[in-house]
């Protein structure tokens, strides 16, 4: 019997062990996800929201937007744009991540078509996003300008129109207006001794400000403007419209000769019928040809007459950081390892978009649009942002000022069209600088 109440005795003993044992030991809790920046879709949630991180401090997670031409008459300008873009978010998530803020981008397609643009920004904007950057054509800033106003929509836009030169609540634009590429074009037009010009252009918001700007920039050199004729630029109205237009300048211009030319403001597919056009013209083929930022590097124009384009000692000129600045030099860097090519165009412009916006909510911590509109405008006025492109000044438009180019033309190198850098036309003193490689583009 005593035996027995011993064995009960060390059995209680045991069981109270287990028990306080039991309660002393608590398992570690299941990580929970960080939040990370996924692949651009065209849904997204709101614009902010939270994550809880493996250390109990909350991630702010913040969705922007971004138009961008990923199909349609601007394709290659958007497709390596998004690329930029991606790359400023990407960069802006190593930047602040002690700031506890992860940054989102939802891509949309708007095609530089005026309807789609403003359908896919209303879209953005019933998902909760209220930053939209890269909005490249500005028939389609100027399409969604009311809409951003009204709900206060904070977009950062590669537009360069002179149109739209105006009064623009919550809209910034990143490159210069098109007065200052008009003045880069009719300074190198006056370099070669153009003293006659007809041009080509589509008629959009683009082409006509343009346009319109060349004309007045020509007077100051005496470079007669024999005609400028639009065309419908369309994909449906393609190619008679531009073969109509072509055929118009070349009665215009009348004779051919070293002092004459033919602009083309065009976009790339558009341009790629134009060149077909005056390619095969008695007149346009004979002369020197100019180009303009939204032709420069394009893929359709150099496919459908690459040849003519060096025959006829093609150039035109891109917005464009000093290549030697140090802040574009690690852009360039970056962009080619992490976009696998070499930034060209506007890349950097688009990636400015984007980071300018970024930072601006990080240093701040605001996601009120007003906010960083107000932000942005301060910054404006004394160069605070400096990125890819330098230091960013607006002016009272939200328009870029302080405008450098780079001339672009095409040579044949080793039997193939090439695009190469030409020159630089430095905004601050008006001089052109010819690169080595650009020698025989000057050439009479």
């Amino acid at each position: 019997m005593a035996s027995k109440t011993v064995w009960i005795a060390v059995a209680v003993i045991v069981v109270v062990i287990a028990a306080v044992a039991a309660l002393m030991y608590k398992p570690a809790a299941p990580s929970q996800p960080t939040a990370t920046s996924p692949t651009p879709t065209s849904a997204a949630p709101s614009s902010t929201s939270t994550t809880q991180a493996t250390t109990s401090t909350t991630v702010k997670v913040i969705t922007i937007g971004a138009e961008v031409p990923l199909s349609g008459s601007l394709q290659f300008m958007g497709t390596s744009g998004q690329c930029a873009i991606q790359l400023a978010v990407h960069d802006a998530n190593q930047m602040f991540a002690d700031k506890g803020i992860q940054f989102q981008l939802v891509v949309q397609d708007s095609a530089c078509d005026p309807n789609l643009a403003l359908q896919k920004l209303q879209t953005l904007y019933s998902q909760g996003i209220r930053f939209v950057v890269g909005l490249t054509c500005s028939s389609e800033l100027s399409a969604v300008m009311n809409f951003a106003e009204q709900n206060h929509i904070l977009i950062t836009s590669i537009s360069t129109s002179p149109l739209l030169a105006v009064p623009k609540p919550y809209i910034f634009r990143l490159p210069p207006t098109d007065n200052a590429q008009a003045r880069v074009l009719v300074a190198l037009m006056h370099m070669l001794g153009i003293k006659r010009i007809v041009i080509v252009y589509r008629s959009d918001a683009w082409g006509q400000g343009l346009t319109q700007a060349i004309i007045n920039d020509s007077k100051l050199y005496g470079i007669q403007v024999l005609g400028a004729f639009g065309y419908d630029p369309s994909p449906s109205a393609m190619p008679a419209a531009e073969q109509a237009a072509v055929q118009k300048a070349s009665a215009a211009l009348g004779t051919p000769g070293p002092d004459a030319a033919l602009e083309i403001v065009s976009f790339d597919q558009d341009g790629a019928a134009v060149v077909q056009a005056a390619m095969n013209d008695p007149v346009l083929s004979k002369v020197r040809w100019f180009g303009t930022d939204s032709n420069v590097y394009g893929t359709a124009i150099m496919q459908a007459g690459g040849k003519a384009l060096a025959a006829a000692k093609f150039m035109g000129a891109v917005a464009s950081p000093n290549p030697n600045d140090p802040h574009y030099q690690k852009f360039a860097q970056e962009f080619k390892q992490f976009c696998g090519h070499a930034p060209t165009g506007y890349d950097p412009y688009y990636y400015d978009t984007a980071m300018m916006v970024l930072k601006a909510i990080a240093e701040t911590g605001s996601t009120d649009p007003t906010v960083i509109n107000s932000v942005l405008e301060q910054w404006g006025k004394n160069g605070t942002y400096v990125g890819a492109t330098g230091p960013v000044y607006f002016d009272q438009y939200h328009d870029r000022e302080y405008a450098s180019y780079l001339i672009v033309g095409v040579e044949i190198i080793n039997g193939t069209p090439t695009w190469v850098e030409a020159g630089f036309y430095n905004g601050t003193t008006g001089q052109i600088t010819v690169f080595p490689q650009g020698q025989p583009l000057f050439s009479s």
